[in-house]
Protein backbone atom coordinates (compact mmCIF):
# COMPACT_ATOMS: atom_id res chain seq x y z
CA UNK A 1 0.00 0.00 0.00
CA UNK A 2 1.27 3.51 -0.83
CA UNK A 3 2.43 6.01 1.72
CA UNK A 4 -0.28 8.45 2.77
CA UNK A 5 0.68 12.04 2.02
CA UNK A 6 0.39 14.71 4.69
CA UNK A 7 -1.61 17.79 3.70
CA UNK A 8 0.41 20.99 3.40
CA UNK A 9 -2.28 23.24 1.88
CA UNK A 10 -5.94 23.38 2.93
CA UNK A 11 -8.55 25.42 1.03
CA UNK A 12 -12.09 26.00 2.26
CA UNK A 13 -15.33 27.49 0.97
CA UNK A 14 -16.89 28.35 4.36
CA UNK A 15 -20.54 28.29 5.34
CA UNK A 16 -23.06 25.96 6.91
CA UNK A 17 -21.98 23.56 4.14
CA UNK A 18 -18.20 23.97 3.95
CA UNK A 19 -16.28 22.62 0.98
CA UNK A 20 -12.63 21.72 1.50
CA UNK A 21 -9.63 20.33 -0.35
CA UNK A 22 -6.04 19.46 0.60
CA UNK A 23 -2.77 19.36 -1.34
CA UNK A 24 0.73 18.09 -0.59
CA UNK A 25 3.85 20.29 -0.68
CA UNK A 26 4.14 19.84 -4.46
CA UNK A 27 0.56 20.97 -5.08
CA UNK A 28 -0.93 17.54 -5.76
CA UNK A 29 -4.52 17.14 -4.57
CA UNK A 30 -4.81 14.66 -1.71
CA UNK A 31 -8.50 14.73 -0.85
CA UNK A 32 -11.60 16.91 -0.96
CA UNK A 33 -15.14 16.94 0.34
CA UNK A 34 -17.95 18.84 2.03
CA UNK A 35 -19.09 18.97 5.65
CA UNK A 36 -22.68 19.88 6.49
CA UNK A 37 -22.62 21.39 9.99
CA UNK A 38 -20.38 23.36 12.34
CA UNK A 39 -19.83 20.16 14.34
CA UNK A 40 -18.67 18.30 11.23
CA UNK A 41 -16.39 21.24 10.36
CA UNK A 42 -14.86 21.13 13.84
CA UNK A 43 -14.32 17.37 13.62
CA UNK A 44 -12.76 17.70 10.16
CA UNK A 45 -10.37 20.44 11.26
CA UNK A 46 -9.47 18.51 14.43
CA UNK A 47 -8.63 15.45 12.29
CA UNK A 48 -5.93 17.24 10.27
CA UNK A 49 -2.30 17.00 11.38
CA UNK A 50 -0.54 20.14 12.55
CA UNK A 51 1.58 19.95 9.38
CA UNK A 52 -0.79 22.16 7.41
CA UNK A 53 1.21 25.28 6.58
CA UNK A 54 -1.20 27.33 4.46
CA UNK A 55 -4.96 27.70 4.93
CA UNK A 56 -6.78 29.34 2.01
CA UNK A 57 -10.25 30.67 2.81
CA UNK A 58 -12.89 32.26 0.61
CA UNK A 59 -13.47 35.49 2.52
CA UNK A 60 -16.89 36.86 3.41
CA UNK A 61 -18.14 40.41 2.92
CA UNK A 62 -21.65 41.67 3.53
CA UNK A 63 -22.28 43.98 0.62
CA UNK A 64 -24.76 46.81 1.05
CA UNK A 65 -26.90 45.63 -1.87
CA UNK A 66 -27.24 42.20 -0.21
CA UNK A 67 -27.72 43.40 3.37
CA UNK A 68 -31.51 43.40 3.28
CA UNK A 69 -31.78 39.81 2.04
CA UNK A 70 -29.23 38.75 4.70
CA UNK A 71 -31.34 40.34 7.45
CA UNK A 72 -32.04 37.72 10.12
CA UNK A 73 -29.27 35.45 8.85
CA UNK A 74 -27.18 33.61 11.43
CA UNK A 75 -24.22 34.41 9.16
CA UNK A 76 -22.88 30.87 8.66
CA UNK A 77 -19.83 31.89 6.60
CA UNK A 78 -18.30 34.20 9.27
CA UNK A 79 -18.97 31.54 11.94
CA UNK A 80 -17.17 28.92 9.86
CA UNK A 81 -14.31 31.34 9.13
CA UNK A 82 -13.85 31.88 12.88
CA UNK A 83 -13.53 28.13 13.45
CA UNK A 84 -11.11 27.76 10.55
CA UNK A 85 -8.92 30.67 11.67
CA UNK A 86 -8.73 29.26 15.20
CA UNK A 87 -7.40 25.93 13.95
CA UNK A 88 -5.04 27.65 11.49
CA UNK A 89 -3.53 29.66 14.34
CA UNK A 90 -3.13 26.49 16.46
CA UNK A 91 -1.24 24.94 13.53
CA UNK A 92 0.84 28.14 13.08
CA UNK A 93 -0.34 28.11 9.47
CA UNK A 94 -0.38 31.10 7.16
CA UNK A 95 -3.96 32.30 6.61
CA UNK A 96 -4.75 33.45 3.07
CA UNK A 97 -8.15 35.04 2.42
CA UNK A 98 -9.38 35.33 -1.14
CA UNK A 99 -12.35 37.32 -2.40
CA UNK A 100 -15.19 35.37 -3.99
CA UNK A 101 -14.81 37.30 -7.24
CA UNK A 102 -11.73 35.26 -8.24
CA UNK A 103 -14.07 32.35 -9.00
CA UNK A 104 -14.42 32.93 -12.80
CA UNK A 105 -10.64 33.24 -13.26
CA UNK A 106 -9.98 30.20 -11.06
CA UNK A 107 -12.55 28.17 -13.00
CA UNK A 108 -10.79 29.11 -16.25
CA UNK A 109 -7.44 28.09 -14.77
CA UNK A 110 -8.69 24.71 -13.57
CA UNK A 111 -11.31 23.99 -16.20
CA UNK A 112 -13.69 23.05 -13.37
CA UNK A 113 -16.87 25.14 -13.37
CA UNK A 114 -19.74 24.83 -10.92
CA UNK A 115 -22.28 26.25 -13.38
CA UNK A 116 -25.26 23.92 -13.61
CA UNK A 117 -24.03 21.84 -10.69
CA UNK A 118 -26.28 21.00 -7.74
CA UNK A 119 -25.65 23.64 -5.03
CA UNK A 120 -24.60 20.98 -2.50
CA UNK A 121 -21.73 19.93 -4.81
CA UNK A 122 -20.45 23.44 -5.55
CA UNK A 123 -18.83 24.03 -2.14
CA UNK A 124 -16.17 21.34 -2.61
CA UNK A 125 -15.32 22.54 -6.11
CA UNK A 126 -15.22 26.18 -4.99
CA UNK A 127 -12.69 25.19 -2.31
CA UNK A 128 -10.71 23.27 -4.94
CA UNK A 129 -10.72 26.27 -7.29
CA UNK A 130 -9.58 28.63 -4.50
CA UNK A 131 -6.72 26.29 -3.64
CA UNK A 132 -5.67 25.80 -7.24
CA UNK A 133 -5.83 29.57 -7.84
CA UNK A 134 -3.45 30.08 -4.91
CA UNK A 135 -1.07 27.32 -6.02
CA UNK A 136 -0.97 28.57 -9.61
CA UNK A 137 -0.61 32.29 -8.81
CA UNK A 138 2.15 31.50 -6.28
CA UNK A 139 3.88 29.38 -8.98
CA UNK A 140 3.72 26.25 -6.82
CA UNK A 141 1.86 24.61 -9.71
CA UNK A 142 2.50 25.42 -13.33
CA UNK A 143 -0.29 26.25 -15.74
CA UNK A 144 0.85 26.08 -19.33
CA UNK A 145 -0.68 28.11 -22.13
CA UNK A 146 -1.90 24.82 -23.62
CA UNK A 147 -3.64 23.92 -20.34
CA UNK A 148 -5.30 27.33 -20.25
CA UNK A 149 -6.42 27.03 -23.88
CA UNK A 150 -7.87 23.58 -23.17
CA UNK A 151 -9.78 24.97 -20.16
CA UNK A 152 -11.30 27.76 -22.26
CA UNK A 153 -12.40 25.46 -25.12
Amino acid sequence: MGEQKEPHYLALDPGLHTGWATWDTSGNVITMGTVHSYEELHDLLASFPVGIKVVIIEDFFLFKHRAKEQSGSRMPAPKAIGQIETFARLWNAEIVKQPSHIKPVAELMTGKTTMGMAKMRTHMWDAYNHGEYYLITKKIKKLSVADLRKAVE
